[in-house]
């Protein structure tokens, strides 16, 4: 693992998921494990590390990886290995497949014979048939996005893979067959079939679509595969592998339902699109998007509105931060009649999307029309809880202006509510943030940010023994204590090998102070550490003289003259001393 660690670069592979920025020694980009404007993920190429100073999330390459494609440990170690061009020793006993990569590679296998047998076998001419003439599909769409065609039988999929020697149990595991009375049969029968990937491109379900000439009143027209270690479906977008480039190339993306609405979004010149799967953006599935694009524009089927938990859900979503709009359907059911009827019109409903707050007051009050007093109430009650979501107080101050307009009530009347609905959660949020204030003393801070700069200017100064008058928090000492140890032993100092000698509970501290911005308040370096030097020499001083006060009060009390008079002379001593430190910097 070493070796390979040793060979990638952490800042080559996160770059290549994400947008980074020099800054200073170290690398500043927007998290990608929570919602951000403003970046708080620093990449260490030094340490081969990162750190978000938002949410916490920390690590090396591997952890990364693991974190950001969802992979197992096994799976991150051996891309890296491919990218570092190392062959990996196979574990005792073999290598073993995990059985999430077991389930990716039996869909996988699904995916390649439904492939197949819609596009080269005369089984699946039913299903080409279906896909080109009622759905309007080209070969270039079909094949881009690898549709396939399962036939109407029982036991084609199941029958397949039993000769490649993958017994039943397996099979069921990854969702693609079902046990009835009758006996195993293939889940996706007579359906038109979408391979559901992941973002590494790899096949982790499968989503189907029934022909007509099947459907049944008892007959689901789309079917999902069930959730396994490899498919949650409220992280999984559809369609992401083939359009991501097309998406951050655009700086936005156009969120759509379902893969028919994706399929022909695309055909008709929207190519930076995903699909959901249902009418319910994820906050997982939004988390996901903002590693893209931070310009979301929902264009769902038109009774979206009407959709309950879809309209709450985007109060939820605005915790990720993205600029949320909505596209009017106008006349059309959905993006898949939309842009077949009317690509054209299709794009300027997109490039017209309005706000998602406008919208969500519009159908609120177009669903509660009239002027009595039940009827604002009605309103109220929907509207107050989503005017107290918004975050941002500019923004919520208008929309409460906009209903308090549209209401015709006095906007004092719509604030109240909705800040008394808010006032809790930001009490919370309030004390909150003053515990985390208190936490850190300014002696705290300002060791922390002594140690900052001298490691990250590399500044070879903290084995003159002065510094352990100045240097008190248990943290900066035990990492002082660390470095002269190191220090003694090399003699040339190297930070990534200093924090790989540190104990594992040093670690943590150490990546924080190392990757923390440090804003220099002086022009040169070794000016700013003698100011600290100062200020920490200040609160010395002064929790010195604080401490004689308390005794010279105990002498006065015991009427001890000759300690009072000790405790006098030093604390006037220290007196002066502040005083005429006070007037150089004067």
């Amino acid at each position: 693992m070493g070796e390979v660690k040793s060979k990638v670069d952490i800042v080559d592979v996160i770059r290549e998921r994400m947008e980074l920025k020099k800054a200073g020694r170290n690398y500043r980009g927007l998290c990608p494990f929570h919602g951000e404007k403003t970046p708080s993920l620093m990449v260490s190429p030094e340490l081969q590390i990162y750190k978000c100073f938002g949410c916490g999330e920390s690590g090396d390459v591997l952890t990364f990886l693991m974190k950001y494609d969802g992979l197992e440990f096994p799976e991150a170690l051996g891309e890296l290995a491919e990218r570092a061009g190392v062959k990996l020793k196979p574990m005792v006993g073999g290598a073993h497949r995990s059985e999430k990569q077991e389930v990716v590679a039996l869909n996988t296998l699904a995916a390649k014979l439904y492939r197949y047998l819609l596009q080269k076998h005369v089984m699946g001419k039913e299903g080409m048939d279906y896909l080109i003439q009622k759905r309007e599909l080209k070969k270039q769409t079909i094949e881009a996005f690898e549709l396939g065609y399962a036939p109407n039988k029982p036991d084609v999929l199941s029958h397949f893979l039993k000769k490649k020697g993958i017994g039943v149990a397996q099979m069921e595991r990854a969702g693609l067959v079902i046990r009835t009375e009758r006996g195993v049969i293939d889940r996706f029968r007579g359906r038109v079939i979408f391979p559901i990937k992941d973002q590494r491109g790899q096949v982790v379900a499968l989503g189907g679509r029934v022909l007509p000439v099947y459907e049944t009143k008892n007959t689901g027209k789309y079917i999902n595969s069930p959730e396994t270690l490899a498919y949650h479906k409220s992280e999984s977008l559809y369609g992401l592998s083939v359009t991501k480039a097309e998406i951050r190339k655009a700086g936005k993306v156009i969120v759509v339902e379902g893969e028919l609405d994706l399929l022909s979004s695309w055909q008709a010149g929207v190519a930076n699109v995903v699909a959901i799967k249902g009418s319910a953006l994820t906050t997982e599935q939004a988390r996901i998007i903002s590693r893209f694009t931070s310009e979301v524009t929902l264009a769902l089927d038109s009774d979206f509105a009407g959709d309950a938990a879809a309209m709450r859900g985007i109060g939820e979503i605005q915790k990720v931060e993205l600029d949320l709009r909505v596209a009017r359907m106008g006349k059309y059911k959905d993006p898949d009649d939309f842009s077949r009827a009317d690509p054209e019109g299709y794009k300027r409903a997109l490039k017209n999307a309005i706000g998602v707050w406008d919208f969500m007051i519009e159908v609120i009050m177009e669903r509660a029309k009239g002027k009595s007093g039940s009827s604002k109430a009605k309103v109220s009650r929907e509207l107050v809880p989503i005017l107290a979501s918004i975050t941002d107080r500019i923004v919520q101050s208008h929309y409460m202006k906009k209903v308090a307009d549209r209401l015709g009530v006095p906007y004092e009347a719509v604030s109240e509510q909705v800040l008394a609905k808010s006032s809790k959660e930001i009490n919370v949020v309030s004390v909150k943030k003053e515990e985390d204030r208190k936490e850190r003393t300014n002696r705290e801070v300002l060791e922390t940010r002594l140690l900052a700069i001298v490691f990250q200017e590399g500044l070879q100064i903290l084995t003159n023994e002065e510094w352990k008058e100045y240097l008190t928090t248990p943290l900066v000492r035990k990492i002082l204590s660390e470095y002269r140890e190191y220090m003694k032993k090399t003699k040339k100092f190297e930070v990534g090998s200093f924090f790989e000698s540190l104990p594992e509970e040093l670690r943590q501290g150490f990546m924080e102070l190392y990757l923390g911005e440090v804003e220099l308040e002086q022009d040169n370096v070794l000016q700013e550490v003698e100011k600290i030097k100062k200020r920490l020499w200040g609160l010395e001083t002064a929790s010195k003289m604080d401490e004689l006060a308390g005794l010279m009060a105990q002498y006065e009390k015991a009427r001890d003259r000759k300690r009072l008079a000790e405790a006098q002379k030093e604390f006037a001593r220290l007196s002066r001393l502040r005083a005429e430190a006070d007037e150089r910097e004067g």
